[in-house]
């Protein structure tokens, strides 16, 4: 059996097979705001997900920045207009992490006012 990457992640297997069972991801909270890089709707529960990592573009939740040209802690220093700009250039508030990023659900597009 092949050891799971992060040892503090616990796995159930059958006690008869050995087998560990397939799991279901865990749902995605249904978002409520436009997230502040790409714009798109999935920021949940009203913003109070602090750690909260939008799927669209990575851009992680920082309730400690005042402005758009402050680094920001939880993106590695970048601010939200570099981000911004990333968004716009790879698809990613980083490119290092385009991989992770999901295109955006059709209802998520931001309301046009």
């Amino acid at each position: 059996m092949k050891e799971p990457k992060f040892l503090y992640f616990p796995t159930a297997a059958n006690n008869i097979t050995g087998e560990v069972p397939e799991r279901e991801p865990a749902p995605e909270p249904k978002g409520e705001l436009p997230c502040p890089c790409c714009g798109y709707v999935t920021i949940p529960e009203g913003g109070q997900f602090t750690a909260h990592i939008c799927p669209v573009c990575f851009w992680e939740m920082d309730c400690f920045i005042q402005s758009d040209d402050e680094p920001s802690d939880q993106n590695h220093g970048l601010t939200l207009n570099q981000c911004r700009e990333n968004y716009r250039r790879y698809g990613a508030a980083q490119a290092r992490l385009r991989q992770y990023c999901r295109a955006p659900y059709p209802y998520e597009k931001p309301q046009e006012t």
